[in-house]
């Protein structure tokens, strides 16, 4: 396991192997020019590419006196990169016979998290993170139509990575599907495992399908549903060790999990949760992290065919250093 004083150093460890070049759309902004230097000192990425009017970034890293060259910016008012970024959005949007119109083609190429996405979907980076500026939902188009999901994943999803002393758990979903159908609990919870084995490769993921009822013990369309997604995930991913329904407590005590589900392969040391809905997953991770003492890093959009990861509105530049330092990893 890694202790929580430990993890960024685990990030470095296994993202600095990598040698990535990491786009970060936003580099107007302030904060995201700290976490470049931050990154930087990390050693991790191999290049950082700052999205954005030149002369501001250019203003920017002046101010801070930051020069590299392991530092690229793509100068987000450059008329090729506007029709580039549109042909790279025309052409995805055809082949699933849809059109762009008019008005969106007039900002469609301008927009940086579109621009970054291109870049992304064409090897011209290998990891974006994005959303310290724009909203989730900004960040999630750029990445559903730049970009798009691995085959097999119909749902992008958001999972936490959660780490105390040296217990270290992912939740899922926590940030993207309000109310996620069977299907998408096994999408979840595929994404989930294959984020687990990028991130830790100490343990394999052991999946608990969480709800207020532990085998049987309460009869309810929720918990029903959570029956349907485990035994879909079982079939669906057989190789990977999984079991539900299951109450949180079964899920995380061994001796609550020998009582409640005997002989289940995960009761009492799953180490990747699914939640039933975004209400329980949301709340969930954040009274662990504001009651149990449990740092929470994230959230991490899993499920696309790249990482492209995104940011709170709110974040700093340690944040996003960190958010950083994750999606290089899981390249």
């Amino acid at each position: 396991m890694t202790m929580a004083n430990d993890f960024i150093p685990h990030l470095v460890a296994r993202a600095s192997p990598k040698n990535a070049r990491l786009a970060l759309p936003e580099g107007e902004d302030p904060r995201v020019i700290e976490a470049a230097r931050l990154l930087l000192e990390t050693g991790a990425p191999e290049e950082i590419l700052l999205f954005g009017k030149v002369a501001v970034i250019e203003r920017l890293l002046a101010s801070v006196k930051l020069s590299d060259p392991r530092l690229r910016i793509i100068d987000s008012d450059d008329p090729g990169l506007h029709e580039e970024t549109l042909a790279h959005f025309r052409t995805r949007a055809q082949a699933k016979g849809k059109d762009i119109d008019a008005t969106e083609q007039l900002i469609l190429g301008r927009s940086v998290l579109n621009q970054a996405a291109y870049y992304l979907a064409s090897g011209k980076a290998d990891a974006v993170v994005g959303g310290c500026v724009h909203t989730t939902g900004d960040v999630i188009r750029a990445s559903l139509k730049g970009v798009g999901l691995k085959e097999g994943i119909k749902t992008l999803s958001g999972v936490f990575v959660m780490i105390k002393e040296e217990k270290s758990f992912l939740f899922a979903d926590c940030g993207v599907v309000a109310d996620p159908s069977p299907e998408q609990l096994v999408d979840i919870a595929q994404a989930t495992a294959e984020t687990y084995a990028q991130l830790f490769s100490s343990e394999p993921p052991r999946i608990a399908f969480l709800s207020f009822s532990t085998k049987g013990s309460a009869e309810h369309p929720s918990v029903q549903k959570m029956i349907d997604a485990v035994t879909a995930f079982k079939k669906r991913c057989p190789h990977i060790e999984a079991d539900g329904e299951l109450q949180f407590d079964a899920a995380y005590v061994p001796e609550v999990g020998a009582r409640k589900a005997p002989g289940s392969p995960v009761a009492g040391i799953a180490n990747c949760f699914i939640f039933p809905d975004l209400d329980a997953g949301n709340i969930g991770y954040k009274i662990a992290q504001r009651l149990g003492g449990f740092e929470a890093y994230g959230p991490i959009l899993q499920g696309s065919v790249r990482p492209y990861l995104d940011l709170s509105r709110g974040a700093n530049a340690k944040d996003i250093m960190v958010s950083g330092l994750l999606a290089i990893t899981r390249i």
